[in-house]
């Protein structure tokens, strides 16, 4: 049987949708709708329940429908981890973001193995939030309202102490601009890149390796974040934020969270009233020290330095999904450069 890496886009996905409709028995779950909905790393469909199957009525999430994910990582552990976070901020500071849905047997996860998945990949369930994505058109009130709730994140986990066997990533300099995560040597992924953007590309890495040191690994700049406030991760409905997708959430810092969330307007025409109205949101809640909003800046172009490495990564690790991986790098190395021409190298 051909190894899945080399298997084209639909093979690929016509494995998984196997193994999806495997997976649904062990929640206990029949007769339903599987719909498709995307595949980068993970694969993710939509589950529309029958009414038997149906949740209690419950003004997050939608009672008839749930997410189901297949995990490209085999770390049981460490996903095993982001399910227990995830029902923390569910139960415990009653926020707004996925719940996860237990199997028959209880567990927040399970493993499963298909003819032609014979090496199995760990899948799990969340009830679907109610809400919709504004990928384009996100005003000053939308980013105070995501503002807001990532302050209530970031105030929940400055003072939650995970249980016994707790494992999740640490996104510092090492893992996220050391390449400490990957196979391949730091220099050889530079050498990847395109050459226009390896000098900026080195200066922010270590601008920024400078500030990590500076600012410590305690909780008033340090702990448990989401890592992909992209717009594509956030839902809105009736005023508030809810944060999906915590698939990246590790040991971080606030700033780089934060950054994160606002990068999508770095250095443009709305950048600094999107930049403010967030700020003014996480206030309401929480405050940062002054010295860490003056580092906004650096963060950003951290961000963008970092989506340029881990592409380059990806492009190598599976060179059969360059038409993804390399409009990603150059991107990402565009928006480094904005950084530069603001006059922040």
């Amino acid at each position: 049987m051909k190894p899945f890496k080399e298997l084209s886009r639909r093979a690929r996905l016509h494995r998984l949708r196997e193994l999806a409709e495997t997976a649904l028995d062990i929640y206990g779950i029949k007769n339903v709708g599987l719909r498709f909905l995307q595949y980068h790393e993970n694969s993710i469909y939509r589950v529309d329940l029958p009414r038997r199957h149906a949740h209690a009525a419950n003004g997050l999430y939608l009672p008839d429908r749930c997410l189901l994910r297949v995990h490209a990582m085999g770390d049981a552990d460490t996903i095993a981890s982001e399910l227990t976070w995830l029902s923390a901020l569910n139960r415990e500071a009653g926020l707004p973001v996925p719940a996860p849905v237990a199997t028959a047997e209880g567990q927040l996860l399970a493993t499963v193995v298909t003819p032609n998945m014979p090496n199995g990949r760990v899948v799990s369930l969340m009830r679907w939030l109610d809400g919709r994505k504004i990928q384009e058109g996100l005003r000053p009130h939308h980013l105070a309202a995501l503002g807001k709730v990532v302050a209530q994140l970031h105030e929940f986990a400055a003072g939650w102490r995970p249980p016994k066997g707790f494992s999740r990533f640490t996104w510092d300099w090492d893992s996220q601009l050391g390449g400490s995560m990957f196979e391949r040597s730091r220099e050889e992924l530079v050498t990847s890149m395109p050459r226009k953007f390896q000098e900026p590309f080195e200066i922010v890495s270590q601008k920024a390796k400078r500030a990590m040191k500076s600012l410590g690994t305690g909780a008033d700049a340090f702990g448990m974040i989401h890592a992909d406030l992209y717009p594509e991760n956030v839902l809105y409905k009736n005023g508030r934020a809810c944060p999906i997708d915590f698939e990246d959430c590790g040991y971080g810092y606030w700033m780089w969270d934060i950054a994160v969330a606002v990068c999508k307007w770095g250095w443009n025409e709305d950048w600094e009233r999107m930049r403010d109205a967030f700020h003014a949101g996480y206030e309401q809640v929480r405050a940062l020290p002054e010295k860490q909003w003056k580092q906004l800046d650096l963060f950003v172009a951290t961000q963008f330095a970092t989506m340029l490495f881990w592409a380059s990564e990806f492009l190598k690790h599976d060179p059969m999904r360059k038409d993804v991986y390399i409009p990603w790098r150059n991107e990402s190395g565009e928006n480094l450069l904005r950084y530069f021409k603001r006059g922040g190298g």
